[in-house]
């Protein structure tokens, strides 16, 4: 009778994890480390019919995209500080003709660029691929994202920067975006974010021009401390009968205090505040009616 009690060697989650890597050393490495735990580079070297540097690569890939203890270390996350290894001109060489899906990346960059990519950007897709171990997928989507977002900021005439692509990619590895569906998760997100952005700047009548980036997180914070689009009509109408002119920190300042009370929606403000009018069946004042003064008097003595 079989034994029903089999080892496994990997699990189904790091099984996924090399299916979506697209790396046949590593993945050889992988089967060959959870079968012989501890044994040296040059062991597997030679048992695998691979060179020393192969295997620490695929060793070195493998601790980074893999979460699990049992097939190999876990991978540690990657901070700002974690600096993009520069690889010589023959490496990049090597690897795209070695490597088919490496190839197509530059292909698919070279047709984005328009022109075939300089060394520094060749540095950068191996730099996601081998360093990163992100999956090519991935990196496809990262090139297309990062080519969106220059064309939306420059014009169709201007194309991402290598730096610009380098920059991205350690933020997706940071955030761990190591899978297709994550990449576009994480795009629709950056998609749903960008409209929030216009639709705030909008309503504070900033138009014609992009927002800077202590702008966009002013109104980042605000929409995650829950504020809806009429409480911040709400609080730039009290900064600008204070102040005379949108003032981000006094605006940011006003959202905060309320925050810090609970208070989120317009209704809930003036409310709290007590200038609410009542409402009536009959009389009363329309909207088309003159403000009386005393309205504006506690509009005026606000402060944030």
């Amino acid at each position: 009778m079989a034994d029903e009690k089999k080892e496994k060697l990997i699990t189904a989650e790091t099984a996924d994890a090399l299916i979506a890597a697209h790396d046949g050393d590593m993945a050889l490495y992988c089967l060959y480390a959870a079968r012989h735990p501890g044994a040296d580079d040059e062991t597997a070297a030679a048992v695998l019919c691979r060179t020393r540097a192969e295997i620490a690569a695929a060793r070195e890939k493998l601790g980074r995209i893999l979460r699990t203890e049992s097939a190999g270390p876990k991978r540690e996350p990657l901070y700002p500080e974690d600096e993009p290894i520069q690889y010589d001109k023959e490496e990049l060489v090597r690897t795209a003709a070695r490597k088919k899906e490496f190839g197509e990346l530059c292909a698919e960059l070279s047709r984005i660029l328009g022109t075939i990519p300089s060394q520094a950007y060749l540095n950068v897709l191996l730099d996601a691929y081998d360093h990163l171990g992100m999956p090519p997928e991935v990196i496809m989507q990262l090139l297309h994202f990062c080519d969106e977002e220059a064309r939306r900021r420059w014009g169709t005439a201007r194309h991402p920067s290598a730096r610009a692509i380098s920059e991205e990619a350690y933020r997706w590895a940071r955030n761990e975006i190591m899978s297709l569906e994550l990449a576009e998760e994480y795009i629709a997100r950056r998609e749903k974010r960008r409209t929030d952005h216009g639709r705030i700047a909008e309503l504070l009548g900033i138009r014609g021009r992009e927002l800077y980036k202590r702008e966009t997180e002013y109104i980042d914070a605000w929409l995650e401390m829950g504020f809806p689009d009429e409480a911040i009509a709400l609080a730039l109408e009290r900064t600008v009968l204070n102040t005379g002119a949108l003032k981000w920190p006094y605006l940011n300042g006003i959202l905060r205090n309320w925050h810090a009370a609970g208070l989120h929606t317009a209704e809930e403000i003036e409310q709290a505040e007590g200038r609410r009018p009542q409402k009536t069946r009959t009389g009363g004042r329309g909207h088309g009616d003159p403000v009386d003064q005393g309205d504006l008097t506690g509009f005026m003595g606000d402060k944030a």
